[in-house]
């Protein structure tokens, strides 16, 4: 079931790899009231979501980007910002902590996260458009997939330890596992290197996130994959304007 998602969203991510353009960062905030995307289906962003949270989250959304492409949720938005910051909290994923489910359950359910967070993101990407209206957004959405990606290591470090049957025949996925945590750094990274989209302090809060959570795993990481995630640091220091982040990733190329 992993490899087939996994697959299923390389696929998608190639899709849509976003070009390199400027966009106007003064773009008025379009989104709706509270309310209004209450009342349009979206779930109760005042408590954590489920996964049929999300499901019906991604539903309305869908259906307000068809009618109303300018109008979704925005960061830190004064009218919808509410929304935008509980579909990314990783609190939603805090039934990794429970110790009432088995680590085989909490494993299985942790996987369908990965479509919510790439539905999300096809929901905020214009791909019809080489400038996106909502960079700042997918900033946060690619952050938020890394921590799913992180929650399924973490997982699967546990399973790998588990003597428990269930987990003993889920321990072969781990490669899997590892796998799709480097596609994701490495899809970011692609992202990242097209500096012109998006704003400088959103750039400055990634590459923090991707200096964590690389420095975090490089441990396991097979030389192939270091030198795949090296050349991606690379290519971004060289189209990078601000000090800070060619300072900080060139500290991580010397630690790889």
């Amino acid at each position: 079931m992993l490899e087939k998602i996994k697959n299923s969203y390389i696929i998608f991510l190639s899709f849509i790899l976003l070009s390199s353009s400027c966009n106007n960062l003064s773009d008025p905030d379009n989104s709706l009231t509270v309310e209004e995307y209450k009342n349009l289906g979206m779930p109760d962003y005042s408590k954590s979501w489920t996964l049929k949270d999300y499901q019906d989250a991604y539903n309305t959304l869908d259906l307000i980007k068809l009618k109303k492409p300018l109008s979704l949720p925005r960061k830190d938005s004064k009218i919808s910002g509410p929304y935008f910051a509980r579909m990314t909290d990783t609190d939603n994923l805090s039934f990794i902590y429970d110790e009432s489910l088995t680590l085989n359950e909490r494993a299985y359910k942790i996987q369908e996260y990965i479509n919510v967070q790439g539905s999300l993101i096809n929901v905020y990407t214009d791909l019809d458009n080489t400038a996106q209206y909502y960079n700042r957004e997918l900033i946060d959405l690619y952050m938020f997939g890394l921590s799913i990606s992180q929650y399924m290591l973490d997982l699967g470090l546990r399973i790998n330890e588990s003597i428990e049957e269930n987990d003993i025949l889920m321990q072969d996925r781990f490669n899997s596992i590892k796998n799709f945590y480097i596609t994701m750094v490495l899809f970011i990274l692609d992202n990242q290197k097209k500096t012109s989209l998006f704003e400088e302090r959103d750039l400055l809060t990634l590459t923090d996130f991707l200096y964590n959570s690389i420095s975090v795993n490089q441990t396991w990481l097979e030389p192939a994959a270091i030198e795949d995630i090296k050349q991606s640091v690379l290519l971004v220091i060289e189209n990078s304007e601000s000090e800070q982040i060619k300072n900080k990733y060139n500290i991580l190329v010397e630690d790889l």
